[in-house]
């Protein structure tokens, strides 16, 4: 009985426990895990605030849109430039800005029976306006990485 004691208790000054080399490479792998997740919550974090960023400039650039087709707030101006049609009351978060960059016109040419029919768009105005505009509205984050476009299609209102 006492040889059975003897074997199960370690003796005292006994020299079992984790080596150097078994800590290390411990050490290594923890740190390795904690580097590997530490760089995929980063990732997280910036893709999250680009999209939020994105999604923003699309609400924008989307209410810009509404604004301009408003015939009350802006109504329909014949051969109209880029800076015709504004944005005066129309509320953006701050840090973003909504322009139009550009208007085209319909150049008047009606659809031939039988045929698919695309209206074309030309960028100078034709005399005389033909009543239908294209107009392109873009909406930007203050950094530069969120752009979103729109475009609507603005006539004249009989």
């Amino acid at each position: 009985m006492a040889e059975e004691e003897s074997l199960r208790r370690p003796r005292a000054g006994s020299e079992a426990g984790f080596s150097l080399a078994e800590i290390l490479v411990t050490i290594a792998i923890v740190g390795i895990t904690f580097t590997a997740l530490l760089g995929g919550m980063v990732a997280t974090i910036t893709v999250s605030s680009l999209h939020r960023k994105q999604a923003t400039a699309d609400t924008v650039a989307r209410d810009g849109a509404e604004w301009v087709k408003d015939s009350t707030k802006n109504p329909y101006s014949p051969c109209a430039g880029a800076g015709t049609y504004g944005f005066t009351g129309l509320v953006v978060p701050n840090g973003y800005s909504v322009t139009v960059t550009s208007i085209e016109y319909w150049n008047g040419t009606a659809p031939v029976a039988g045929t698919l029919y695309s209206p074309a768009y030309q960028s100078s105005c034709p005399g005389p306006d033909a009543g239908l505009q294209r107009i392109t509205i873009a909406a930007t984050s203050s950094d530069g990485q969120a752009t979103e476009t729109v475009q609507v299609l603005k006539r004249i209102v009989p």
